[in-house]
């Protein structure tokens, strides 16, 4: 098997419009829109009726897209904390985790935490989206800009 390249991530969310504006924050930017429905969604996902409205965003920057889908059939429960088997999060480097945190706060969003810094020097801070799933701010340390 030869992998070509990291194509995306996805979020099951409760309002794609809602969470579209949220990751926007952030430089995403809407890419395609569209429904999906049938029997073969329904055994491709392994769920009945899984009726779905899909919101698909890039980054300037490149990179893998956001797919963000809504289950039109299924409650819009929150999502589990990272601490849950299955639960997973994005992670977006920025170039100031400080100022990031305050200006994400003072617009109200829900963060789990103040900022930290891990022993090798990386700040990083969890929020959550408007569905509680977790997002990741993390600032390499200082003349690092390697992945982590």
């Amino acid at each position: 098997m030869q992998i070509t390249r990291l194509d995306h991530f996805s979020f099951t969310v409760g309002e794609v419009e809602r969470s579209a504006a949220f990751y926007s924050q952030f430089g995403f930017e809407p890419h395609k829109r569209y429904s999906n429905a049938g029997p073969d969604v329904d055994e491709g996902t392994a769920t009945e009726n899984a009726d779905m409205e899909i919101v698909w965003l890039k980054h300037p920057l490149g990179g893998p897209m956001l797919e963000l889908i809504r289950y039109l059939n299924y409650p819009a429960d929150r999502s589990a904390l990272n601490s849950s088997v299955g639960a997973a999060h994005v992670c977006l480097a920025t170039s100031d985790v400080a100022a990031a945190y305050e200006e994400l706060r003072l617009g109200g969003a829900e963060f789990l935490s103040a900022p930290h810094e891990d022993a090798f020097g990386v700040r990083w801070v969890y929020l959550r989206d408007p569905d509680g799933n977790v997002v990741e701010l993390l600032q390499d340390p200082r003349g690092d800009n390697a992945s982590h």
